[in-house]
């Protein structure tokens, strides 16, 4: 089964997938927004998502080298992205996972929904203003304009949860760190 998703948020991709276990669909392979499921037994697998982005050839050989020693199965790498899996029964993921690595995935993305927020946000206002500014109104531009702003709108939502996760993860590190 083929299902399609574009989540920025890694961590709602991460419950998507786990929910999706616990109906008995176990992820097979995945890319940016397909997802591929087979029918299996329900809650027999926990996933784990995560970015390989910023670790070198040298950690990821030696974090593949502690998934052989482990039971834990690489189910498959798309890009930089990467699902992990496990039996349920042998208890929650116990990955390393550095938290400067995560908090810097979070500001690239936040930096890149606010390029486009801030660019829809700019020619959205400038096209009504000239719009508006004009005797009669040209419908198609107005349209247009208008669907800038809402592109905007609907970016908000995923950038104010991006930074509301980037900055728990600054707080963790902050308490730990003393």
């Amino acid at each position: 089964m083929h299902k399609y998703r574009l989540m920025i948020n890694p961590y709602a991709i991460e419950k998507w997938v786990n929910d999706m276990a616990s109906q008995g669909w176990h992820l097979k392979k995945f890319t940016w927004i397909r997802f591929t499921f087979e029918r299996g037994e329900p809650n027999s697998y926990i996933y784990r998502h995560d970015e390989l982005e910023r670790f070198g050839t040298h950690y990821e050989e030696g974090f593949l080298e502690f998934l052989k020693s482990s039971d834990i199965e690489q189910v498959d790498r798309s890009g930089n992205f990467v699902f992990f899996r496990k039996a349920a029964q042998e208890g929650p993921f116990e990955l390393y996972t550095d938290k400067k690595t995560k908090i810097g995935n979070l500001s690239k993305k936040m930096r890149i929904l606010l390029s486009l927020i801030l660019l829809n946000l700019f020619i959205g206002l400038i096209g009504l203003i000239g719009d508006f500014s004009e005797q009669t109104t040209d419908w198609v531009g107005f349209a247009l304009n208008t669907l800038n702003l809402v592109v905007v709108v609907v970016f908000a939502l995923p950038f104010y949860k991006l930074m509301r996760i980037r900055n728990r993860l600054k707080r963790e590190l902050n308490v730990f760190s003393d």
